[in-house]
């Protein structure tokens, strides 16, 4: 998947018996297999509650939402009122996901140049901003870009000398995920069922707020209508986070048994291997 410049170190571990006949420890170097089992059942029953109440108030609430004002709820005004959520929501996740395939192309073809590439576009595109905004004028725009100009210049100097090291552990991550291309696999679907959720969401916020709010009209004509109950919209966006969080921190964890495997076992690798398998059900 990815190109790498032979010249650069690619780092992989060494299993060190660190026991001495003092101590007598039957340390090995690694840790031992772990027997795949669940180990937290009360969060995943939460997690299978939650998504469960979601996919409910959708069920319930979704298909009959989008009223018109004349109060018909007929299939036609139920998706007007529903499908510019519903076109929002899929546009940011298509672009979502073209935008990830796109930098992990790029990730993978110049892990070399990536951190110094990044950190030059830094400083140069807040300098661009600085003297963008003096040029048209705005004297607080220009400060601010100047501040920030110079803050990246500090920088970018304080860590130039820790690039190749960095640098290193990019290329060494990047061969180890392409030594086991299957995990990328596994991170589309982790990123499609992303999008699935929070299309979902989106439909069961808009059904919950079409349904508890009311609308009515002042001594003007003017209608106004009242706020969504804030308990409501803290349930729903403790639900949406606790999701997201769930599926984005199995990606990484599934990421870092891949590499862990991979660092101590470099030669068993594959689009299918025990490394992403394995790492998939631990």
């Amino acid at each position: 998947m990815g190109n790498y410049d032979e010249s650069l170190p690619v780092v992989t571990g060494t299993v060190v018996n660190n026991s001495t006949k003092e101590d007598n420890s039957d340390f090995s170097g690694k840790g031992e297999k772990q027997t795949p089992k669940c180990r937290d059942p009360i969060f995943a029953l939460l997690l299978y509650i939650n998504v469960a109440a979601i996919a409910g108030v959708v069920g319930v609430y979704g298909v009959d939402g989008g009223t018109s004002d004349a109060g018909d709820t007929d299939e036609d005004t139920t998706i007007e009122g529903f499908e510019g959520y519903i076109y929002v929501a899929i546009a940011t996740g298509a672009f979502g996901l073209l935008f990830s395939a796109l930098s992990l192309m790029v990730l993978m073809r110049i892990p070399q140049i990536l951190i110094k590439t990044s950190l030059i576009m830094t400083v140069v595109l807040s300098g661009v901003w600085a003297a963008i905004a003096f040029a048209a004028g705005n004297l607080v725009g220009g400060i601010i870009g100047a501040i920030i100009f110079a803050l990246s210049c500090c920088y970018a100097y304080s860590v130039w000398s820790r690039i190749p090291f960095a640098t290193a552990n990019l290329v060494t991550a990047c061969k180890a995920v392409s030594s086991n291309c299957g995990i990328t696999i596994a991170a589309y679907f982790f990123a499609a069922l992303s999008f699935a959720w929070s299309v979902l969401w989106s439909v069961a916020i808009v059904a919950v707020q079409d349904r508890t709010t009311t609308c009515v009209e002042d001594e003007n004509g003017i209608e106004v209508c009242e706020s969504i109950n804030p308990g409501f919209l803290f349930l729903l966006f403790l639900s949406f986070f606790f999701t997201q969080q769930v599926i984005q921190n199995t990606l990484h964890v599934s990421v870092a048994g891949v590499v862990g495997t991979w660092w101590f076992s470099p030669d068993d690798n594959g689009c299918c291997s025990s490394a992403v398998t394995g790492s998939m059900i631990r």
